[in-house]
C-alpha cells in the first residue's frame, strides 16, 4: 500500500511508455514537437530557476551561466545548441513549473495515476538528453560535469527514482573528488572561485549525507577525507557571487541559508552515525540482535541520544534570527509548540523560502532520529520512560511539520509544486500513523488522529497538481480508517499502567502530559485476538522495507517488535 509514484509506473524517468524496461526499446525514441522548448519557455523557466532552486542550490555563478546559454544561441530563429547543465536545469524547472498547473478533470481513478503528462517527470526528455552528452564526460569531467550530477540527483528524487537518485549521487562523489574539490582550494585562486568550489563540494557532501541517511544506506562521503573548509556567506561574497539578492537583517546573506543547512545536515549525521555505532555496541555485550526485546539495552540508547540530540539543539540556537520565521502566537521559531507561522509582507519570496525550507529540514530530520523509539516493543513500557520519551518527540516534529505544511499552503503559494515539502509531508504522516498504531490510546493520540486530517488536506491540495499527492492522500485515508478501529477496539479493554517518567523525559510537554502519555502506552493493552501486527499485515504486506522522506515507503519500521515485521534495527549483520 504505497502512494503511486512514477517509479512504479515507468522503469525510467524516459520511458516512452508504462510497463517493464523488457518490454519497450527507448532506443529510438526521442523528443516530439510538444516537448521541445521555445525560446519564451525556456526564459519564463529559467526566471523560475533564479527564484527557486537557485536560491537553495547555491551552486551555479548566474552571471557564468548566463554568459554560456548565450553562447548557444548560434542564429536567430533556430533551436540552441544542446548544453547538458542548461538542459538539466530545463528539466528540474519544468518539473516544478508544471506543479503549478491544475490538472484537468475530475478527482477519479485516472487522477492518482502517473501518466506521461505527469509534473513529477516533467522535462524528461531534457534530463535525458543531458545524460547522454555526460556520458561523453566521464574519463574528463569539469565543474560543469559535477554541477550536472547534483541537479540530475534532485531531479531523480522529485521523481520518486531513488535508487537511480543514489547512484548518480556515487559518481557525483567520484567525480568531486577527481576534481579536487574535497581538498582547500590554493590560495592563488580568485575568491569567487574558490567559494563557488567549497559550496559545490559541501552541498554535494549534505545531499549524499541526508540521502543515505533517509535510506538507511552507507555513507560514502567522509569528512576525514575532506580538507575543504565551509563556504562563506559574507556580504563581499554576496555581491561577487553574480546574484543580485539583497541581504538580510543580522547579517544575513542569501549565502546564510547555505551555510547553516551545511551545519544542520553535519549534525544530524554526527548524531546518526553515533547513535548507530552505540546501539551495535549495546547489541553486542548483551549478545542480541534486536534492541526492542531488551528494555536495559534500549533505554541505554534512549539514553545516549538524548544526549546527542544536543548538536541539534545547539544549531537550532544559533540559527540567525534573520533565517527564522517568526510566530503569531506567543512561541519560538524551530520549536515544537504548535504556534503559527507570522510570514513578513514585504520579505522576498526566494527569503522565505529559505526560511520554511530550513525549519521543515529540521523538523524532518529530528523526528526520523526519535522515531527507532516509535515502536511495538514486547517490554514492559514502565522500563521505557527515555524510549518513550522520543516516541513522543517524534510525533510533535511531525505535528509540526504538517502544521507548517498545512498553513503555508494555505495561505500562500510558497511551497506549492515544491516536490521536496511533499516528501517531507508523507514522511510525517507515516510517523503520525506509526504512532497511532503503537499507542492508540495515549494522551497524544487526538492530537496526532488530528493531525492526519491535516495531512489528508495537504496531499489534496497537492493532489490537484501531481498524481503522487492524490494517491497519497487515499492511502493516507486507508490506512487513518484502519488506526481509528484499532482505537475504537482498543478503547473497550483495559489497560496495564506502568510507573510514571518523570516530564523531563518527554521533551518540552507540558508537566503531566509525559507520565499521562506513559501510562497509556502499554502493550498489555492488546490482546490475542486484536494483536496490531496481525491487523495491519495485510494493508503493509508487500511495502517497502526502509523508512524514507524520498522513498515513499512503509510502516514497519514503526512496527519493531512485532513478530509479522522486518526489523530495520537488526544489527546482527554487522
Amino acid at each position: 500500500m504505497q502512494p503511486n509514484s512514477a517509479s512504479r509506473s515507468f522503469a525510467t524517468p524516459t520511458s516512452p511508455k508504462r510497463g517493464p524496461l523488457d518490454e519497450m526499446d527507448i532506443s529510438t525514441d526521442g523528443p516530439t514537437a510538444a516537448d521541445t522548448l521555445t525560446a519564451t519557455q525556456e526564459d519564463y523557466f529559467l526566471d523560475l530557476f533564479w527564484q527557486s532552486y537557485h536560491c537553495v542550490l547555491q551552486i551555479i555563478d548566474e552571471a557564468d551561466f548566463k554568459e554560456h546559454y548565450k553562447s548557444l544561441w548560434v542564429a536567430p530563429g533556430r533551436s540552441r545548441k544542446p548544453s547538458a547543465l542548461v538542459d538539466i536545469v530545463f528539466a528540474l524547472c519544468m518539473q516544478y513549473g508544471v506543479a503549478f498547473v491544475p490538472r484537468s478533470g475530475p478527482v477519479t481513478q485516472t487522477q492518482v495515476d502517473v501518466d506521461g503528462n505527469d509534473a513529477t517527470i516533467a522535462g524528461r526528455w531534457l534530463y535525458r538528453r543531458s545524460q547522454a552528452l555526460l556520458s561523453k564526460e566521464l574519463e574528463s569531467p569539469s565543474i560543469m560535469t559535477l554541477q550536472c550530477h547534483i541537479l540530475a540527483v534532485y531531479y531523480l528524487c522529485n521523481a520518486s527514482f531513488q535508487n537511480m537518485a543514489h547512484s548518480t549521487l556515487a559518481v557525483a562523489v567520484r567525480t568531486a573528488q577527481i576534481l579536487g574539490l574535497h581538498l582547500e582550494p590554493p590560495e592563488s585562486m580568485p575568491r569567487k572561485t574558490k567559494e563557488l568550489r567549497k559550496r559545490l563540494w559541501w552541498t554535494l557532501f549534505t545531499v549524499e549525507s541526508k540521502t543515505c541517511m533517509k535510506l538507511g544506506r552507507p555513507l560514502s562521503a567522509h569528512i576525514s577525507e575532506a580538507t575543504c573548509s565551509l563556504p562563506a556567506d559574507d556580504h563581499e561574497l554576496a555581491l561577487l557571487s553574480g546574484s543580485s539578492f539583497a541581504s538580510s537583517e543580522d547579517n544575513v546573506t542569501w549565502h546564510t541559508y547555505n551555510l547553516q543547512n551545511i551545519k544542520l545536515i553535519l549534525a544530524a549525521r554526527t548524531v546518526y552515525v553515533a547513535f548507530h555505532d552505540r546501539c551495535a555496541e549495546v547489541l553486542a555485550t548483551t549478545n542480541g540482535t534486536t534492541l526492542y526485546s531488551d528494555a536495559q539495552a534500549l533505554e541505554t540508547c534512549a539514553h545516549f541520544l538524548s544526549t546527542g540530540m544536543e548538536c541539534l539543539h545547539s544549531w537550532r540556537h544559533g540559527v540567525p534570527n534573520g533565517l527564522k520565521t517568526k510566530r503569531r502566537d506567543p512561541g519560538e521559531p524551530l520549536s515544537r509548540d504548535k504556534s503559527l507561522l507570522d510570514l513578513e509582507l514585504y520579505a522576498p519570496v526566494w527569503l522565505q523560502r529559505q526560511r520554511l525550507l530550513l525549519e521543515l529540514l529540521y523538523h524532518d530530520l529530528a523526528m526520523n532520529l526519535h522515531r527507532p523509539f516509535v515502536c511495538f516493543s514486547t517490554v514492559p513500557s514502565s522500563s521505557l520512560q527515555l524510549a518513550h520519551g522520543h516516541a513522543i518527540s517524534c510525533l510533535e516534529h511531525a505535528m509540526a511539520i504538517t502544521q507548517i505544511m498545512h498553513q503555508m499552503l494555505t495561505e500562500g503559494d510558497t511551497l506549492r509544486g515544491w516536490h521536496e515539502a511533499f516528501q517531507w509531508q508523507w514522511n510525517a504522516t507515516l510517523s503520525l500513523i506509526g504512532y497511532i498504531l503503537g499507542y492508540p490510546l495515549a494522551p497524544s493520540t487526538p492530537s496526532a488522529r488530528q493531525a492526519i486530517d491535516s495531512a489528508i488536506d495537504v496531499f489534496e491540495t497537492f493532489g490537484r497538481n501531481f498524481a503522487i499527492a492524490a494517491s497519497a492522500a487515499n492511502v493516507t485515508r486507508d490506512l487513518v480508517a484502519k488506526a481509528d478501529f484499532l482505537i475504537f477496539r482498543a478503547s473497550g479493554n483495559g489497560i496495564v499502567t506502568p510507573a510514571s517518567p518523570s516530564s523531563s523525559d518527554f521533551g518540552g510537554l507540558p508537566a503531566n502530559a509525559g507520565a499521562e502519555n506513559a501510562a497509556h502506552c502499554s502493550n498489555g493493552m492488546f490482546q490475542a485476538d486484536m494483536d496490531p501486527s496481525n491487523m495491519f499485515q495485510n494493508s503493509l504486506s508487500g511495502m517497502d522495507p526502509a523508512l524514507t522522506v524520498d522513498s515513499l515507503n512503509s510502516l514497519e519500521p514503526m512496527l519493531a517488535g512485532s513478530s509479522n515485521m522486518t526489523n530495520l534495527w537488526d544489527f546482527s549483520q554487522g
